[in-house]
């Protein structure tokens, strides 16, 4: 939703995302011309505000970006301390357009004038800008209406809400009502702990909270029709009934529970949960419809197929499991609360180098879920690309699908140093590696404080290597692993 942006502040936000996405810390700005589409004169505008921006999110003086050559470099400087996250919800909170989305949302003004007053413009700039809202809301199945209320699919105006508040205010004091965030201290003490006791996840639920108060207090509700992600209640597991429970008692602070619509929303609370991997069961998935459950079956199929196609073996059991469990909320996400915000294309070149083989599979699964999600590929490439890839970085057994590279290291009269080394590369466990102090016919790299062979690749350090030349010694392996795997 970058259109709640200032044209400005959206193109500092494409180019700090090109900057953070090609891990390095030097550009040219001819090639900055080049990326962005770009003048000189927008490049260094941009690239002059963006470090005054970066010291107001981290309210610093320090500076990220210095320019010289006369103007033809730039070197960033801890440009990591600023995620794109950060930068959006910076922008989002100066955006008059998104001020306008959040009085909307918080139905305490009625009139234009209102607007333009709390907000220091003119009726006519507002009367236009709401004007702009509404025409890429309705682009989503949400309307505001004459009255100055969010209506539409009330999932999808809770989706947006949460989605947007957390990026705008994650780290800043919430901008919901004394009444809404009183209920939202009184939830977070006694039922958020009982869930889980990640600091994001509770911020995600604390909003979600925030924004489920709101909508409910305006007389807002889910409707039977919106829910089709659980089975019928009396079908849930005891579990998960209890959680509802527990969600139930909540509900009388301010809500009759007799009412006919509490039951929807006690489940759109569970599923929820279940989109955020918690609760109070660990088999969550089998309170999802046939239908879900289905999906979710379908996409561990299709890698397990995917991965025989491409390794040439079967995927064990245990693994699609592992790989099931870890992916199951990032579907439930993905058909239940689909994303408002697509983010940015990842860094493919960057992980095609140090995951050559892990992230070529990815590629792979993405595009034949392009077959039954309705995104396309770019899309699902920026949902779902990074996800997939960890899993199977953290699932697939290496020992089994790449070739074996041994590593022979033998400082003999450096004994830490040889320790060291060993840990250092034992590390590594991406790669197929065998560690051996003995020289063999086998051995494809060796590290020693001396030179031992002239025919192997080897390493001579006389002390620990710096982060430089242990990648050196990685991205060697990476690529020899890659030849072997290819049959280059």
């Amino acid at each position: 939703m970058n259109w709640l942006l200032s044209k400005k502040d959206e193109e500092r936000l494409a180019l700090h995302q090109y900057l953070i996405t090609h891990h390095s810390k030097t550009f040219l700005i001819k090639d900055l011309i080049k990326a962005m589409n770009w003048s000189r004169y927008l490049v260094l505008q941009a690239v002059q505000q963006l470090n005054v921006d970066y010291q107001a999110i981290t309210k610093s003086s320090q500076t990220f970006i210095t320019i010289a050559d006369a103007n033809r470099t730039m070197t960033l400087h801890n440009l990591q301390l600023i995620s794109v996250g950060a930068l959006k919800g910076y922008y989002l909170r100066q955006s008059l357009k998104f001020e306008l989305l959040l009085d909307v949302f918080l139905e305490d003004i009625h009139s234009n004038e209102t607007i333009a007053f709390r907000h220091s413009s003119s009726t006519t700039v507002v009367r236009t800008m709401k004007e702009e809202v509404r025409d890429q809301l309705l682009l989503q199945g949400i309307n505001i209406a004459d009255n100055y209320k969010l209506v539409g699919d009330e999932r999808q105006i809770r989706t947006m809400m949460v989605e947007q508040i957390y990026i705008a205010f994650a780290n800043e004091q919430l901008p919901f009502s004394a009444a809404t965030l009183n209920y939202v201290k009184q939830v977070q003490h006694d039922v958020i702990p009982l869930l889980t006791k990640r600091a994001t996840i509770k911020c995600v639920l604390e909003i979600t909270i925030g924004v489920w108060h709101t909508r409910v207090s305006n007389h807002h509700h889910i409707q039977p029709t919106d829910e089709n992600l659980l089975r019928p209640t009396e079908q849930l597991q005891c579990p998960t009934k209890h959680l509802m429970g527990k969600f139930a008692s909540y509900l009388k602070f301010r809500l009759d529970p007799e009412d006919d619509w509490v039951e929807d929303e006690l489940r759109y609370g569970v599923a929820v949960c279940y989109a955020l991997g918690i609760g109070h069961t660990q088999d969550y998935l089998s309170d999802l419809t046939d239908e879900n459950q289905e999906k979710v079956d379908w996409a561990i199929q299709r890698i397990g197929r995917a991965y025989g196609h491409y390794f040439m073996k079967q995927l064990p059991e245990e693994q699609k499991q592992a790989i099931k469990d870890l992916m199951g909320p990032a579907l439930i996400r993905l058909c239940y609360f689909p994303p408002y915000d697509i983010q940015p294309l990842p860094d493919i070149d960057f992980q095609m180098k140090t995951y050559p083989i892990h992230t070529a599979f990815t590629k792979q699964v993405v595009h034949i879920f392009t077959r039954r999600f309705d995104y396309d590929e770019q899309q699902l490439m920026s949902i779902l690309f990074n996800p997939l890839l960890n899993a199977f970085i953290k699932v697939f057994d290496v020992r089994e699908i790449f070739p074996l590279i041994t590593v022979t290291i033998d400082l003999i009269d450096m004994p830490a140093l040889e320790n060291y080394l060993t840990q250092m590369v034992a590390q590594w466990d991406t790669l197929n590696l065998r560690i051996t102090n003995q020289l063999t016919k086998k051995t494809d790299f060796y590290l020693s404080n001396v030179m031992i062979s002239e025919k192997i690749p080897g390493f001579a350090w006389q002390s620990i290597p710096e982060w430089s030349e242990q990648l050196a010694l990685r991205q060697q392996m990476i690529d020899l692993t890659t030849r072997r795997f290819y049959k280059l």
